[in-house]
């Protein structure tokens, strides 16, 4: 996999501390877990990595995992790996992005309690998933750390019946661009997450996308920007995973939501309305 040629051929015959790497996976080994029932399934699934990566020969990972699992053994909370600590594709960060907020929602909205061994399998699939992603070069295992993290993912999504709205109402979100930008920031995809978890919780039927523009560039240049705007966001809903009919509207600077004169960028105006139907 990472291993070196000269690696590959003494790893038969080295300990745990081959090439420099592996030496955790050895201790992590011999301990016994502790902690909650997550910490201990968590315990369980990152060891399983460690071990698959010493396998085959990626002794920095294999630590890795090994020391995350001596970590959530000895009853210590362990987050999901950030997405910044290893270089991503670019075409693949906002996903993994994503995915990592609605994680960590659902971590935090009491999934370790309510189904710790799904939650532990989610996180050590997301963060398998996040380590192959980062060396890009076996697809096939690619595909089934992501495949496995989403459908443990499903597992602790669900909303329970009790905690749906018994007649739920259209929603709006708002999201703001910066100035002759159709890309969206950070609180631009936090909005995105938002909208997507709110509208699976209340099953909606579809979402409205509106997009907009300030005043100070031309008619037709508007027009466009605005259509990216709304192509943008759009495409983020759908890359999240919601599969929901999709009406997208572009009006440029038409319809501002704070009255300027002509040829004023004001920020106020340069937004996606979205609105989410139940």
């Amino acid at each position: 996999m990472k291993v070196t040629s000269l690696c590959a051929a003494v790893a038969a015959t080295l300990a745990l501390s081959a090439c420099g790497g592996g030496m955790e996976l050895g201790q992590t080994s011999a301990t016994a877990p502790a902690g909650s029932e997550f910490n201990r399934a968590l315990f369980t699934e990152y060891l399983a990595l460690s071990r698959s990566e010493y396998n085959q020969g990626d002794y920095r990972d294999s630590d890795v995992y090994a020391v995350r699992a001596r970590t959530a053994g000895q009853g210590t909370l362990v987050e999901p790996e950030e997405v910044s600590a290893r270089t991503i594709p670019a075409d693949k960060t906002q996903e993994l992005t994503s995915s990592r907020g609605r994680l960590v929602t659902a971590l935090r909205g009491g999934a370790r309690e309510r189904a710790p061994r799904d939650a532990a399998q989610a996180q050590a699939m997301f963060d398998c998933w996040m380590e192959q992603q980062a060396e890009n070069f076996q697809p096939i295992d690619i595909a089934a750390c992501r495949t496995g993290f989403l459908a443990a993912l499903a597992k602790i999504e669900v909303v329970p019946v009790a905690q749906q709205p018994a007649s739920p109402q259209a929603e709006n979100v708002t999201i703001y661009f910066d100035l002759n930008k159709a890309t969206l920031n950070d609180k631009g995809r936090r909005d995105v997450d938002r909208i997507v978890s709110r509208a699976r919780a209340i099953n909606a039927k579809s979402v409205v996308v509106e997009g907009y523009t300030d005043r100070s560039g031309s008619d037709a240049y508007n027009m466009r920007l605005s259509q990216k705007r709304e192509n943008a966001i759009r495409d983020a809903i759908r890359l999240a995973g919601l599969n929901v009919p999709i009406d997208g509207k572009a009006y440029g600077e038409a319809r501002s939501a704070m009255q300027t004169a002509d040829g004023v960028a004001e920020a106020g105006n340069r937004r996606v309305s979205v609105n989410i139907i139940p």
